[in-house]
This record gives structure tokens, C-alpha cells and sequence, in this order.
């Protein structure tokens, strides 16, 4: 039953991350968990029925512009001003940095002045959908302490100018974080 209930919290912060659709949701669930048999096949996408149809009842509710949209909305500020922002990036701060690295590359930004960043995790996601905020972190690949803290002032200004309240020491030492932030994004 232990499985049963690992798997049930997975669907639960799966859909209403907002990222995935029934399907991605069902075949992150078996890629995760490994076979399944056919009772708990049959059991598992009526989870996902349920909670897609839970969820959908809540967006109803939401209002028209939710905080994942003003986040949404500042990050495509700062991508426009060459800064990588990333949504979910892997699982931890070290898959984060990972995947800061490789959008580094693939944008071919090697040659660029800007090579400042910020992102949240799967960590921090699934603190924000437990009604605990949002921490958001940033820096520079070179490294460079000073950078680091102009990027994090450029996230703070975006941030605040969604209307966000905002709490940062303002040092590279520490992320920034999103007081009150509420998880609403809607399904795909």
C-alpha cells in the first residue's frame, strides 16, 4: 500500500504542477515506479482522472492572472535582457545548475557577455504547491560574485515590478524567495 500511496502523491503534485498532460503524467508514473500490473494500471489513471478533474474544478476559481503567470511574465523579462530562467529545472540545486549549463550551451551564448541565470527546482515547486512559498535561485557562470549579485538585483526588480512580494539579503549567499506565492498553473 506504501507504493500505492508514494505513487498517489507523485499524480497529486504531477497534475497540479501544471506542466503535464494525463497521458505524461501516466507514463512518468510507470517510467518512476516500474511495471505494473493491471489492476494497478486501471487503478492509477483513475487517479489521474480524479485529480485532473479536481483540478480542473479549482482553475474555475482561480483569478484571471495567477502568480505562475506573473512569474511566468518576469522571466521572459529577464530571458529578453540575455538572462537564462528556468522553470523546474531538474530535481535539486546541483540538477538546476546542470541544466543552467546545458541551456547555456545549446543557446549559444558562449560568445555572450550575459551569462547570468535563475531557476527554481522540483524542490522548490513542490514547496510552493504546499502553500510555502517560492525560492528562486540566480547567479553567473563565471562565478563572479559581484555579477552574481547584479543578476540577483535584475531578478529582484523583475520580480517586485510583477507585483510580488519579494524578501532577499540581497548577497549571493542566499536565493530569493517569494512570500505567499501560489502555486495556480493551468494545465496544458
Amino acid at each position: 500500500m506504501a507504493a500505492r500511496e508514494d505513487m498517489h502523491s507523485c499524480v497529486r503534485s504531477l497534475v497540479w504542477s501544471g506542466e503535464l498532460d494525463a497521458a505524461d503524467v501516466a507514463y512518468y508514473i510507470k517510467d518512476h515506479f516500474g511495471q505494473l500490473d493491471d489492476i494497478c494500471k486501471f487503478w492509477l489513471l483513475e487517479v489521474i482522472r480524479s485529480e485532473f478533474e479536481l483540478k480542473q474544478k479549482a482553475e474555475e476559481t482561480w483569478p484571471k492572472v495567477t502568480d505562475f503567470d506573473r512569474l511566468d511574465r518576469a522571466f521572459t523579462m529577464l530571458e529578453a535582457q540575455g538572462i537564462i530562467a528556468l522553470h523546474r529545472a531538474g530535481f535539486d540545486q546541483s540538477d538546476g545548475m546542470e541544466e543552467v549549463e546545458d541551456a547555456f550551451h545549446e543557446s549559444g551564448r558562449k560568445n555572450s557577455d550575459c551569462a547570468g541565470y535563475c531557476f527554481y527546482t522540483e524542490q522548490d515547486q513542490e514547496a510552493a504547491l504546499d502553500g510555502s512559498g517560492l525560492y528562486i535561485g540566480f547567479g553567473h557562470l563565471s562565478g563572479h560574485e559581484a555579477k552574481a549579485v547584479k543578476i540577483g538585483e535584475m531578478l529582484y526588480a523583475s520580480l517586485v515590478r510583477e507585483g510580488f512580494n519579494v524578501d532577499w539579503d540581497g548577497t549571493f549567499e542566499s536565493r530569493l524567495f517569494l512570500k505567499w506565492f501560489r502555486w495556480q498553473r493551468r494545465s496544458p
